[in-house]
């Protein structure tokens, strides 16, 4: 319990407001996060909303306990301590992505331990369109091939959703993604549904995630490989200790997360 305590860090949160919310979609991530073991198979929800310029991508159980301590938090003389998070499961993912398609950028939010970073990028994702098509659902989908990240994708796009954004960092084909899976079949998003908004929502993130060092996307896994590495001694310079027994949890938990969806970022 103490190893996703750690990671969650819950913080008072202002919202920064960076668009207004048109669509929302619900996508599926089934991951296989120990490259050894294909039992280990992981499922999380995420979210991708769409505003007019911008958009983001995130997990859908860490969007909920940031809004929920926003909030929250909002109001006066309300204290971390009174917020009940425990019926919000935790998350694997705490990243924050946001698309800029105008200026074609992507602005990764995420943290290591305590600590916020940023990362700017301006991906080159080649898409190849091929012939092959099948239905999922109700949806006409096409199907496209890309590389990104170390790993071979084959997405299926709906023309009939003429919006180009998928989860993750995928986006720029002619329609919305429907369903994106490497050759590994250790990484898969699904689409499980998406409606159009006309209520003005903000699309927002966290003041605090916004005001994260800025660092070079280089710069940001090297720290994340080292706190990996030494995660023992990093967490210990934050005033937090483990007995024996917790620190084989701790570790034999890393060791088994060997298979990020970027291998060579």
């Amino acid at each position: 319990m103490l190893f996703f305590l750690i990671f969650e860090n819950f913080y008072a949160q202002k919202q920064i407001n960076i668009d207004v919310i048109q669509s929302r979609y619900v996508y599926l991530l089934t991951s296989q996060r120990d490259s050894l073991d294909k039992a280990d198979v992981n499922e999380e929800y995420f979210i991708l909303e769409r505003g007019k310029d911008k958009s983001q991508f995130m997990s859908l159980n860490s969007y909920k306990r940031d809004s929920i301590t926003s909030g929250m938090l909002s109001g006066a003389n309300t204290s971390l301590s009174k917020i009940d998070l425990t019926n919000i499961p935790k998350t694997s993912f705490t990243y924050r992505i946001i698309k800029d398609q105008p200026k074609n950028q992507i602005t990764f939010y995420d943290k290591i331990i305590r600590n916020d970073f940023i990362y700017e990028e301006n991906p080159s994702l080649q898409w190849k369109i091929t012939e092959e098509r099948k239905n999922i659902g109700n949806l006409k989908c096409q199907a496209a091939l890309v590389s990104y990240g170390g790993r071979d994708y084959k997405a299926w796009f709906a023309n009939d959703i003429p919006v180009s954004d998928g989860p993750y960092k995928f986006y720029g084909l002619p329609g919305l993604i429907v369903e994106i899976e490497d050759s590994k079949k250790q990484y898969k998003f699904e689409l499980l549904s998406y409606k159009t908004l006309a209520n003005d929502q903000p699309l927002w993130i966290a003041e605090k995630r916004a005001n994260g060092k800025k660092v070079s996307k280089a710069d940001f896994y090297k720290a994340l490989k080292n706190t990996q590495e030494n995660f023992i001694s990093e967490i210990s310079k934050s005033g937090f200790t483990l007995d024996a027994n917790a620190e084989a949890m701790v570790k034999d938990k890393i060791k088994r997360k060997n298979n990020p969806i970027e291998l060579n970022p």
